[in-house]
């Protein structure tokens, strides 16, 4: 006698040979992918515009530094010809004072002048007194006569005096003067510097005035120092020069 388990299986197994399993492979099934390789392909023309960029820019440095290195590097030529106008000692070319720059200033110098008080320091009239053979005095590319600068150059001058004087009870100025065939030679002020300080007599209050300004000169003009009361300046500490700028 059967068991119905033994039943059961019968039936499954019969069911089976008539029934063979059949197994589908689906080719549509998602999974994992392989990264694929992109192959590199390398722009020539653009690397080729590159290097030629970095090779102008540094063939530009080294072209730059041969330039400084030869300006840097140029020597002082001297001409002949200022060699010549020297041995000849030509007035225009090199100053008259032994005391500029060891006699040896160059022809295109620009005009200048720098001068210190005489003794005595300045005359009746009040025009004070220079002298330019000590140092450090001289002038180049001017006249120097009867005290007075005159212009060879027309142009912008920056003209200065200082003067040291002795402050007592009385009114005090010190003045440039400007000579000029503008005003048919008749002396103008061009700058001025007064004051007026009254101490006791027992006691001297020394001061310095100083002038300076910039003022358009003619060829052929002059200019001067002049005070009103010479008795107060005495023969050290004054100066008096102009140069053009």
């Amino acid at each position: 006698m059967c068991s119905m388990s033994d039943r059961g299986h019968s039936a499954v197994r019969d069911v089976m040979e008539r029934c063979p399993q059949v197994f589908v492979v689906d080719n549509q099934a998602q999974g994992p992918h392989t990264p694929c390789r992109v192959p590199v392909k390398l722009d020539t023309k653009r690397l080729s515009l590159i290097y030629l960029l970095l090779a102008v820019a540094l063939l530009s440095i080294f072209i730059e530094a041969g330039f400084i290195y030869h300006l840097y590097n140029r020597p002082a030529v001297s001409t002949d010809i200022q060699k010549l106008e020297y041995s000849k000692g030509e007035k225009n070319s090199y100053p008259s004072s032994s005391h500029d720059l060891n006699g040896k200033t160059p022809k295109d110098e620009k005009p200048a002048a720098f001068l210190q008080g005489s003794s005595p320091p300045s005359g009746a009239n009040g025009v004070l007194h220079w002298r330019s053979d000590s140092f450090p005095g001289f002038f180049r590319g001017l006249d120097f006569k009867n005290n007075s600068l005159y212009f060879q150059q027309e142009g912008y001058y920056y003209i200065f005096s200082k003067i040291f004087h002795l402050q007592k009870c009385n009114f005090f100025k010190h003045q440039i003067m400007l000579c000029s065939e503008r005003y048919n030679y008749l002396p103008i002020e061009l700058i001025q510097n007064s004051r007026y300080v009254c101490i006791s007599e027992k006691t001297q209050l020394k001061e310095n005035s100083y002038l300076g300004g910039i003022f358009h000169l003619n060829k052929g003009d002059s200019v001067f120092v002049q005070v009103n009361n010479r008795s107060q300046v005495p023969t050290s500490n004054n100066y008096f020069g102009a140069f053009i700028i």
